[in-house]
């Protein structure tokens, strides 16, 4: 299904297009409308849609203004212009920037479907040459790319030092005042049914090197196989992440929509010296691999990871229990994802997995059970250093060979053991706010809960009281809570819209306005999409 976003600000034809059109037998699915320019724009940033469907003329911010953002941000959505006939300066302009469709109002639902096929023919045969695998191998595989991926590939890992690095032959420009290494691998989607001709890994690489190459600022190459290397450079932090963010975000969409992979991305930490990008590499590509191998095609922040990319092991002071162990092995991500959102409340569930799969260690393979023990020590271990903590002071036993092995053969001890350093580790995280980004998410949550009554409510303001961008908050809002802001700002509505409708006798259209929505017939196509029932079916208890 492709998605389908309408900006449009007279509410007639809006309703006339949202209302005329069957979308549940077609292949399309209306995603989202906006009255501006404006308010579209933080909804389709978050939304994502395939195709927007714009007013040329509106206020605010008119559809020529939004589609030129929308081409420069979002490069793959396609856009179809509606216009009045006395609007021909206006469409001609909008064909310069390259919409893909233009409609003369008013708009049929026979126009409408023959304007979306078209523009979903459009995205068909762009996903059918990426299938030219030839033609792929001719433009990736040329020698001089080959060279200079082979140099890029030796800096990278730290093979060449950053002064030659800067002085180089391939006209590569590394000069910077602050860099992020980021680590793109593809993977073949597993669990899924593989469509008829579908493109391929090699499809995916031509997809990043095109993504990449609208960013002068980056420099991206084939690392190995299936991984991909972006070093991004600007003078400042926050642009540096910000481009992270966006590509990894373009990157793992487009992959995602026109081949048979997945991409996960992993984001190195800031650095300010071209010597520093290979570490910040390793740390992205540690992470990329992790998520990769689950089948987990997002983004991961290797931020937090930094003194574990650069080899340093967890706050175990054993050091060659550490080793012989055989801890070396375990990375402690599993349970590392599962605690840094879980409460106290989850800890027996969370250990009575390890439990099971132990079986019968306990007595007869206790070093399986340091195996167990390593991973979820390292997990904890992750989750308070990230915090500028150190798991041996606050953890409620020695965490020694001598400690470990005094409970490795009794499984009632080994939950007693670990359920109190799990206890300890969660607590010491909502003590220390926790996370990288939890603090901007906490903000961000706190305003949409105060703020969710008001139509002018938008991604925009919210990032702007949280202080990080637009684009960023929805990065990693999505990353951090596992839902977008809009499905956030949207389920917030509905949970207190439901709560009206069972608790008070105010009118439907009075509840529109009061959780935020402008327009009540809206209002009643969000709630039916969202619950099943509209708010009327609702009230009175039909199912």
């Amino acid at each position: 299904m492709l998605k389908v976003f309408l900006v449009e600000d007279e509410i007639v034809v809006r309703e006339g297009i949202r209302n005329s059109v069957p979308w549940e037998k077609t292949a399309y699915t209306l995603s989202g409308e906006a009255p501006d320019g404006e308010m579209a724009l933080p909804m389709i940033q978050d939304i994502k849609p395939d195709i927007i469907v714009t007013d040329i003329r509106m206020p605010f911010m008119d559809g020529l203004a939004l589609s030129r953002i929308v081409r420069k941000t979002l490069p793959w959505i396609k856009i179809i212009i509606l216009s009045g006939h006395d609007e021909f300066e206006y469409a001609r302009e909008a064909i310069s920037i390259g919409v893909e469709g233009y409609l003369l109002k008013p708009v049929s639902s026979d126009d409408m479907l023959k304007a979306l096929d078209k523009v979903a023919l459009r995205i068909s045969e762009e996903q059918a040459k990426l299938r030219d695998i030839e033609n792929l191998k001719e433009k990736l595989r040329d020698a001089s790319s080959l060279l200079r991926d082979k140099w890029l590939g030796d800096f990278i890992n730290g093979r060449i030092s950053g002064t030659s690095a800067l002085e180089n032959d391939f006209g590569v420009d590394l000069s910077s005042r602050f860099y992020a290494a980021c680590a793109i691998v593809i993977e073949p989607s597993r669990g899924e049914t593989v469509r008829q001709g579908a493109a391929g890994p090699l499809a995916a690489a031509f997809i990043i090197k095109s993504i990449t190459e609208n960013y002068s600022s980056c420099v991206f190459f084939q690392e190995s196989g299936a991984v991909f290397a972006l070093i991004v450079k600007g003078d400042a932090a926050s642009a540096v992440e910000e481009t992270a963010y966006t590509i990894a975000q373009a990157v793992i969409h487009e992959v995602r929509r026109d081949t048979d992979c997945g991409a996960a991305v992993g984001i190195g930490p800031g650095v300010e010296r071209a010597g520093e990008v290979p570490a910040s590499f390793k740390a992205a590509l540690t992470a990329a691999k992790t998520l990769a191998e689950k089948s987990q095609f997002k983004i991961a922040d290797a931020g937090n990871a930094a003194s574990n990319a650069a080899g340093r092991p967890p706050c175990i002071p054993d050091a060659a229990f550490y080793k012989n162990a055989p801890f070396s092995s375990v990375n402690g991500d599993f349970m590392f994802t599962k605690l840094k959102y879980a409460d106290k409340r989850d800890v027996d569930s969370m250990l009575e997995g390890y439990v099971g799969m132990l079986g019968n260690s306990f007595d007869e393979n206790p070093l399986f059970v340091y195996l167990v023990a390593g991973e979820i020590i390292m997990a904890a271990s992750k989750i308070v250093e990230a915090l500028g903590g150190d798991l041996t002071i606050i953890s409620p036993f020695a965490l020694t060979q001598h400690e470990v092995s005094e409970f490795a053969s009794s499984k009632e001890a080994f939950l007693e053991k670990f359920r109190s350093l799990l206890i300890a580790a969660i607590e010491w995280r909502d003590a220390h706010s926790g996370g990288r980004y939890q603090a901007v998410i906490m903000k961000a949550r706190a305003y949409i809960d105060l703020n969710y009554t008001s139509g002018e409510i938008s991604l925009h303001s919210t990032a702007n009281f949280a202080g990080v961008s637009p684009n960023h908050l929805s990065a990693i809002f999505a990353q951090e809570t596992g839902e977008n802001f809009i499905d956030y700002l949207t389920r917030v509505r509905i949970e207190k819209a439901k709560f009206l409708l069972k608790n008070t006798a105010m009118k439907s259209a009075d509840i529109a306005y009061e959780t935020g929505f402008n327009d009540p017939h809206y209002f009643s196509y969000i709630f039916k999409k969202n619950t099943g029932m509209s708010p009327r079916e609702y009230r009175s208890g039909k199912k």
